[in-house]
């Protein structure tokens, strides 16, 4: 009997002996629950420093284009809440548009004291100051490429940079795998925009499983509705997350 079949079989009898079954739906309640509950302190931040900024950027005519939405709120205080708790020093993003994400991301990262260094890239994007608006620790820094993501991430792999986070929303293309191969890391945590249906989210999802890229991480479906409640709003979230799975720990409290 190969190996491969006996692994099945031993798969299979471990999943039926299984008394807890975790699957990205049990994760996202989990890990949004955690993020939202342990982070209620930063609700005031976010309420006067990101949501005006976020609010004022979706307003303005000279930044909006016809083809693309921004993100909304859910996934905005998605994007600020795991910047905050994973720490990044270096964020890539594929898809600035108006920015809002790489502002969310910037001012949750910047709580940590840290400067934060974010390159994004879109090939037209409405903003080339993704951080405008924000006060971040000295040294943070927010870079667009009008361009490629093959292009950025070809920039990004020539200085052998290694990614602390990453944010997709914007298609993968066939040349980006190979790239991602060079900048990721065992603890990267990765960002998926549009997780729903057939969009993008699930199509990159699906590339980075084929590629290989995304062995050691655990795939959490966007929060429910139900707990931006916690926080008093009414919202929802299409941002899934591939987390690191040395970032999941079991605990007795």
């Amino acid at each position: 009997m190969g190996p491969g079949i006996s692994g099945r079989i031993a798969h299979t009898k471990d999943l039926a002996l299984a008394m807890l079954r975790l699957n990205p739906s049990t994760l996202s309640i989990a890990f949004g629950q955690q993020l939202l509950d342990g982070a209620a302190h930063l609700k005031p931040t976010f309420e006067t420093t990101l949501l005006p900024l976020i609010s004022k950027r979706l307003l303005d005519p000279t930044l909006q284009r016809s083809n693309s939405g921004s993100i909304g709120l859910g996934s905005a205080l998605s994007l600020f809440l795991a910047s905050q708790k994973r720490a990044p020093k270096l964020i890539a993003e594929v898809g600035t548009y108006i920015g809002n994400s790489a502002a969310a991301m910037g001012c949750g990262a910047g709580l940590n004291g840290q400067a934060v260094q974010l390159i994004t890239c879109d090939m037209h994007p409405c903003t080339q100051q993704p951080f405008a608006g924000l006060q971040l620790p000295e040294g943070s820094k927010a870079q667009v490429v009008q361009g490629s993501s093959t292009q950025m991430f070809e920039f990004l792999a020539s200085k052998g940079a290694k990614l602390d986070m990453l944010h997709l929303d914007g298609r993968l293309m066939k040349d980006d795998l190979k790239l991602l191969s060079q900048l990721l890391k065992a603890d990267t945590l990765i960002a998926l925009d549009d997780c729903e249906g057939d969009e993008k989210g699930h199509m990159n999802l699906d590339l980075l499983r084929r590629a290989g890229l995304i062995q050691n991480h655990a795939y959490v479906e966007p929060f429910p509705r139900e707990l931006f409640r916690r926080w008093g709003l009414e919202t929802r979230s299409v941002t899934g997350f591939l987390l690191p799975q040395s970032s999941i720990s079991f605990t007795r409290q």
